[in-house]
């Protein structure tokens, strides 16, 4: 049996300037089920086992602003830390950080 994976996302420029708002498209639209951490714009994701890592990433990207949003995701499980920036010469793409 395959679990959840776990991240931890931190949003500069979440959509509408509101992680609440970000939050609940999250789990309306995309079926994910996130928490709010005391952080203000940190959000708690579980990614289910039958969503792949593409689908995922397109749902991470339609939260933050198309112009000048950013997220900086963090796996539970692996350790893995990725950053999506729409600002930059890779528009809306994930990297890695090593």
């Amino acid at each position: 049996m395959v679990e959840n994976r776990v991240y931890v996302a931190e949003f500069n420029r979440a959509y509408g300037d509101n992680i609440r708002m970000a939050a609940r498209r999250l789990e309306r639209r995309w079926g994910l089920n996130v928490d709010t951490l005391p952080h203000k714009t940190t959000l708690r994701i579980e990614r289910p086992a039958d969503m792949s890592w593409s689908t995922f990433k397109d749902a991470l990207r339609s939260v933050i602003q198309p112009l000048r949003g950013a997220v900086l995701l963090f796996s539970k499980r692996t350790g893995n830390v990725f950053v999506c920036s729409n600002s930059g010469n890779q528009p809306g793409q994930f990297q890695r950080i090593d």
